[in-house]
């Protein structure tokens, strides 16, 4: 298995995860199989739709990935039509809005970086958003312990 097989292979299961959280709390949500590139989930009742973000390396380095481009395309938060993103930074999940992070990189104007992620076989453009500052303007933190604690209950 590639490393990129192996990076979407744990992003599903942050998906299902995080909708077996949403049915949790009483919400319908529906999983957008294949590669639709719009987001991964909506939200039947609220109409809202997700996009799950995995960057584990948040973690040590403190700051999150942000991609614009890929192929020479707009990808990542250029081409997002969810309403919400949420990062998942492996001890917890960001939820935030794209205008949010749209607003953050006009408002911090930090260097756009061109790198080839692990696992990616071109390079991409990003920006690199410290952790703490999106979490200033998230719309809510959650504890991936506490996500996970949840889904167990329900389904036990």
């Amino acid at each position: 298995m590639t490393e990129f097989d192996t990076s979407l292979d744990i992003g599903k299961q942050r998906e299902d995860q995080l909708i077996a959280f949403f049915q949790s709390l009483g919400h319908k949500p529906i999983a957008i199989p294949g590669k639709f590139t719009g987001f991964d989930f909506f939200l039947a009742n609220t109409k809202e739709a997700y996009e799950v973000k995995q960057d584990w390396k948040a973690h040590y380095t403190g700051n999150l990935v942000v991609e614009i481009e890929m192929f020479g395309k707009p990808s990542g938060l250029m081409a997002t039509t969810a309403n919400w993103w949420i990062f998942d930074t492996k001890t917890e999940f960001i939820f935030i809005s794209p205008r949010k992070l749209k607003d953050l990189i006009v408002s911090l104007n930090p260097p756009l970086r061109i790198f080839t992620g692990k696992g990616d076989t071109q390079p991409k453009k990003a920006y690199l958003i410290p952790v703490e500052t999106i979490k200033e303007h998230a719309k809510r933190t959650v504890s991936r312990n506490k996500i996970l604690q949840k889904t167990t209950h329900k389904h036990t």
